[in-house]
């Protein structure tokens, strides 16, 4: 595979910004389609290609290696199917889907197809995240005995009342919407075995289905208990995960754009996330205001642009060098623990996973 031609599914604020990495990536974006065709058209134009109806016609008439899907979240599983059944490569922005069976679905027929799907994680992907993973992978700080991850900052109401965002029916809510740092505490610490879940609105009372506050604990296969508390209702902002264990600590901190290796011997190390200075002061700045993502046309900042051609260029290497992308590794764990979440919330109980 020489030049990877790549075709987009949704082209709103996250699919322009996946369009943008695959050009500069040297990807060739052969055609674009979205349910509000003037923002097809807009893109297509912008990159000199062809703007279609549906997915079925897209594919049909540009024969991608590879179809990016970035529509609302509860819309993933029929292009992706779609995608497949046409024998492409599929990449889905995150979330991979808001039902687990909708998840295994995919993935089976990808199997059956032996095409790969890519979901995006793009945290996962970031220099100082991967160093983390090694750590832990090395047995760094020994037998692991407790987690903790946060996002929790505030966010005033969206002054917008139709934006898609705030419909949780679309998004699945913010555990679904924000799912990066539950899938970080499953890519790092292994199967999760028992989750229980509460949360509610404190903040935000003219949308009280969309809650901004969520609590979890969570206890893993390997006896590793953690926690992850989010939401838009906190006034003092966190942003981070921190993993213990016998030998030491590491912390993650994406406010001030770095990750700190701790040991018991009182040796220290510290790692920004991104190799370039400029992404990683873009990430410190973002900490001191509120990120908008609700402006279709808003310019992605540096941090998250970059964050996104990095994830890009992982999956380039997959499917043209054999490099294997950290994209494609557990796929559906986030989605199958979200979703146990929601249930626990609903039932007031424990769910204990199969």
């Amino acid at each position: 595979m020489n030049e990877l031609n790549v075709a987009l599914v949704g082209c709103g604020f996250f699919g322009k910004q996946l369009a943008l990495s695959f050009h500069k990536a040297g990807a060739n974006l052969v055609g674009v389609t979205d349910i509000n065709f003037q923002l097809a058209n807009q893109l297509a134009e912008k990159y000199s290609t062809s703007a279609y109806i549906d997915v079925p016609t897209l594919i049909e008439s540009t024969t991608p290696d590879l179809v990016i899907i970035a529509t609302f979240n509860y819309a993933h599983m029929a292009p992706a199917i779609t995608a497949l059944n046409y024998d492409c490569h599929v990449f889905i922005e995150v979330p991979f889907a808001l039902e687990p069976q909708d998840c295994k679905q995919i993935m089976d027929l990808a199997r059956s197809k032996n095409k790969n799907v890519f979901i995006g994680h793009l945290l996962r992907t970031l220099p100082g995240v991967m160093k983390a993973k090694q750590f832990i992978n090395d047995n760094i700080l020994g037998k692991i005995t407790v987690a903790r991850a946060t996002r929790q900052r505030w966010i005033d109401s969206a002054l917008d009342k139709n934006w898609w965002k705030n419909d949780v029916k679309l998004t699945g809510g913010k555990l679904f919407n924000e799912i990066h740092e539950l899938d970080l505490l499953c890519w790092f610490l292994g199967d999760i075995t028992s989750v229980y879940a509460q949360s509610t609105n404190r903040a935000h009372p003219d949308n009280l289905e969309n809650h901004d506050i969520i609590q979890l604990l969570l206890q893993f296969k390997s006896g590793v208990f953690a926690s992850l508390e989010m939401g838009t209702a906190y006034r003092l902002h966190e942003w981070g995960i921190s993993i213990h264990g016998e030998r030491g600590a590491l912390v993650i901190n994406f406010y001030n754009s770095t990750m700190t290796l701790t040991l018991s011997d009182g040796t220290r190390q510290q790692f920004n996330l991104y190799d370039e200075f400029e992404a990683d002061l873009s990430l410190r700045e973002s900490g001191k205001s509120i990120q908008k993502y609700n402006e279709i046309n808003a310019l992605a900042p540096l941090w998250l642009s970059r964050a996104s051609e990095i994830e890009v260029q992982t999956v380039i290497q997959h499917l043209t060098d054999n490099a294997v992308s950290v994209l494609t590794e557990q796929p559906m764990d986030a989605v199958i623990v979200a979703h146990a979440a929601k249930t626990s919330i609903q039932r007031k109980m424990q769910i204990n996973l199969a």
